[in-house]
């Protein structure tokens, strides 16, 4: 697409909420003006705000834009991040090990959700003892798209740390609500050499649903494979 003013047109979208950063990416082939890439603010929905801009570059700029012109970028560290105990989440406190027992304990690195035209692709990164892992999924950039591909992210970012030891589905994921408050509920299957086993999990929203989406994910499988996670003798 052609932009009559681009200085203009970037000042305008920087004004549209959740808009923390814009850039426009120009490409080679001059008939191929370029995509804008729009990093959020944390927590800001993605398809909301893709949505925004687009209603206002054709409204104030008279522009016909293409989704696929539309590159939203959402990086954050979870307001949680941290050591993640392998056992329940958002359950109360975990029963203190034994002195001469350590399970290994998982962080929350950094979540990103790129949306691009009608899809969305998210990216988890988990550490354990210095090492790392990320799981990529892709979805369709709706609301229920995105939770999933969140969930599925996480799981594959468990599997690789795991190993292939197991196979981590996701089954369902769902945001109930109780009164004021919502809960993400997420079942996942385990696979083993030993069979298969539904798990579920649970996280209480608290800023953003995409993250509650990851923990629950966590806490759906985390029981199951901490012993896996500490290797023998854990």
């Amino acid at each position: 697409m052609s932009t009559p003013d681009p200085g203009s047109l970037l000042d305008a979208v920087r004004g549209v909420p959740g808009v923390a950063q814009v850039e426009w990416e120009p490409e080679a082939d001059p008939d191929n003006p370029g995509a804008l890439r729009l990093l959020l603010e944390a927590g800001a929905d993605e398809v909301a705000v893709a949505t925004a801009v687009n209603r206002l570059l054709r409204d104030r700029f008279g522009l016909a834009v293409d989704v696929d012109r539309v590159r939203v970028v959402e990086e954050t560290v979870p307001a949680a991040a941290g050591p993640l105990d392998t056992g329940p989440l958002d359950t109360g406190p975990a029963p203190a090990p034994a002195p001469s027992s350590r399970q290994p304990r998982l962080t929350i690195e950094r979540l990103q959700l790129v949306s691009e035209g009608l899809g969305v692709t998210v990216t988890v990164t988990l550490g354990l003892q210095g090492r790392q892992s990320m799981g990529h999924a892709a979805g369709a950039a709706s609301a229920t798209g995105v939770h999933r591909a969140v969930a599925e992210a996480t799981l594959e970012a468990v599997a690789a740390l795991v190993g292939e030891q197991v196979r981590l589905e996701v089954e369902h994921v769902e945001v109930v609500t109780n009164g004021a408050e919502r809960t993400v509920v997420v079942v996942a299957a385990l696979l083993t050499s030993r069979g298969a086993t539904r798990l579920s999990g649970s996280s209480v929203v608290r800023e953003d649903v995409r993250q509650a989406v990851l923990r629950a994910s966590l806490a759906a499988v985390n029981r199951r494979v901490a012993a896996l996670l500490a290797g023998p003798g854990g």
